[in-house]
């Protein structure tokens, strides 16, 4: 419908099938059409977003952040947020999505699971270089560029509280079905893995919430988190 009404607006779409992980079966389209489905829809979902053609690049490689939330509480609402992530870089040098690079998964995926396959991927003992980084040393790079960091830091903040808010009563109902009002329950919290792009601008864009995400650990650095308590 928005395609009839401008058709000037020639978008790509990237199709990410329900209940997937780790990249599997995620694809790059140019025309609802191309959608495949295998089974019926009803069996087989998929969540279609527009493509973000035009993001923040290092070394020429396209990359998204992996920030941990830890959610402690619904009411009040307390939210504690890592200061570091990591930064999960492709393994081909971007460009914009054409018919003829669609397939090209090294370019246009981020996820880890799928880049340490490339024969690029660089492994790195160095948090500043390699296929996987710490997203402290982008935000360094960026404050040597004349970046304003402490706003880009602040966005992201205001990103994650938002969308906490958003999933609130939702969460709420699932939690007061397991432990009913006025009974004694455990004291429980959950740990979310957002996934978030830079654009060129810097404005942060959130791609997906993972609800379990992956807890491996390749390096260990303590750092600090951001408490947020929303009465």
């Amino acid at each position: 419908m928005m395609k009839d009404n401008n058709p000037s607006w020639k978008p790509t779409f990237i199709v990410k099938p329900d209940g997937g992980c780790q990249g599997d079966g995620i694809y790059l389209i140019k025309d609802p059409s191309d959608i495949r489905l295998t089974g019926s829809i009803q069996s087989r979902p998929a969540v279609v977003q527009e493509y973000i053609c035009k993001p923040l690049l290092v070394d020429k490689l396209k990359f998204d952040i992996r920030l941990y939330v830890l959610l402690k509480s619904l009411e009040p609402l307390e939210i504690y947020i890592a200061k570091d992530g990591l930064s999960r870089f492709c393994t081909e040098p971007y460009q914009e999505p054409t018919l003829k690079n669609l397939h090209q998964v090294f370019m246009h995926l981020t996820n880890y699971s799928l880049n340490i396959h490339s024969g690029n991927f660089i492994h790195s003992d160095s948090v500043n270089t390699g296929s996987k980084r710490t997203f402290s040393s982008i935000l360094c790079r960026l404050s040597s560029r004349g970046a304003d960091v402490k706003k880009l830091w602040s966005d992201i903040i205001s990103l994650v509280i938002k969308t906490i808010i958003a999933l609130t009563p939702e969460l709420k109902v699932y939690y007061q079905s397991d432990i009913p009002a006025g009974k004694p329950g455990p004291t429980c919290f959950q740990i979310l893995g957002f996934d978030i792009l830079l654009m060129k601008n810097l404005k942060p864009v959130l791609l997906e919430v993972n609800a379990n995400p992956s807890m491996r650990i390749e390096h260990e650095q303590e750092v600090r988190v951001v408490s947020v308590i929303l009465e």
